[in-house]
């Protein structure tokens, strides 16, 4: 028997009145640890046998242990116990609902209906039992009970009056829990739907691909970044030669598609977390890269001029291939420490720009750095 707590009902009273404050202001983890505290002063303090709480499923049709204090040298049975069924104990169950309570002085006593019940009873060695419902806000929520083992109980005025002081304290401390859940279920769920919404404002409808909003929020940020650490930044911008001219005679959807299958290519290529892919406007796309040399940034503007060339759709009113064909315009920066920012970003796309004016100037299907 647990030393800390006493038979006498005036230091239980005290005790409980302790437990109390304690759940009240408790973290989850030591409401758990409060628990089991106040099934083990109840369990002392009656003499009993075992303590428990068990926890009902929203629709009072399953019923698991949660809790569980048993006296020295008794078997526990937690583990035994979980996921039970109201058609394993259907005479309590329906005690339960409707009193929100079963008290058994005597367990040969129970009627013939409750054959199933009995039968538990005897499986566990209870010769008395004594359950509390856990009622909060008029919803059953579980129950807090006592089995006496050793002997028969006959369960007090006293008895009932304190388990049911248990009770309320316990169905309280659960509609807390429960309602904190639901707060953090709520919160996540709202954090996800902004999430998704951020995702939404960022992304273009058409394509799925980062949007112009995007774009000019990630060109903010690296150049912030490529000044902090020192590194080099490039930018292209990318038009699909002639596209005014495919959308034209093959139709709008066939041109939409088109758009699909360059941001797709466009987006397999840049795949490095330091690359940025966006819809630019119209047919024109933007990719940012962190890069050291200008060098490398051309090395992968020609890699995208051929994954779009390979893609081989038919263009038959492009001037400068029977495919569609992009034409890329870029530039090559790196930003000293004292370096401000607007001014930079205009002057990355300036220059990008510039030079895909002058790719479309030489022919298309080339590239050009401003």
């Amino acid at each position: 028997m647990d030393a800390r707590y006493h038979h006498s009902g005036d230091s239980f009273d005290q005790l409980l009145s302790q437990l109390s404050t304690r759940l009240i202001n408790s973290e989850p983890v030591e409401t758990q640890d409060c628990m089991a505290e106040v099934i083990a002063a109840f369990g002392n303090c009656v003499g009993a046998d075992r303590c428990y709480i068990f926890q009902f499923s929203s629709d009072v049709q399953l019923m698991s242990n949660t809790h569980e204090w048993v006296a020295d040298n008794l078997s526990a049975h937690i583990d035994e116990l979980q996921q039970v069924s109201h058609k394993d104990l259907p005479f309590f169950f329906a005690t339960m609902r409707s009193n929100y309570r079963f008290i058994v002085d005597d367990v040969n006593t129970l009627p013939a209906e409750a054959a199933k019940e009995y039968a538990e009873f005897k499986r566990e060695g209870i010769q008395s039992v004594i359950c509390i419902g856990l009622v909060a806000n008029q919803k059953l929520l579980g129950f807090v009970g006592c089995d006496m083992v050793r002997r028969q109980h006959r369960w007090s005025k006293s008895d009932i009056q304190r388990l049911s002081l248990v009770a309320d304290m316990l169905a309280n401390t659960l509609e807390q829990q429960n309602t904190l859940k639901k707060l953090i279920q709520t919160q996540r769920q709202l954090e996800e739907a902004n999430l998704k919404l951020q995702a939404q404002v960022n992304q273009d409808g058409l394509t799925g691909i980062a949007n112009r909003r995007a774009l000019d929020e990630k060109l903010q940020a690296e150049v912030k970044r490529a000044k902090r650490q020192r590194t080099g930044i490039a930018v292209l911008l990318i038009d699909i030669d002639n596209f005014k001219a495919y959308n034209d005679f093959y139709g709008h959807l066939k041109g939409d598609a088109v758009l699909k299958s360059v941001a797709e290519c466009l987006a397999r290529l840049m795949q490095r977390n330091t690359d940025f892919v966006a819809r630019y406007g119209g047919e024109e796309f933007a990719i940012i890269m962190s890069t050291n040399s200008a060098g490398h940034a051309l090395r992968e503007a020609n890699e995208l001029l051929a994954a779009i060339q390979a893609l081989k759709i038919d263009h038959q009113k492009s001037f400068s291939s029977p495919y569609v064909t992009i034409s890329i315009g870029g530039y090559f920066e790196l930003p000293p420490a004292d370096a401000e920012v607007d001014s930079t970003v205009k002057r990355l796309l300036g220059n990008a720009d510039k030079g895909l004016y002058k790719a479309k100037s030489d022919g298309r299907n080339c590239i050009r750095f401003g």
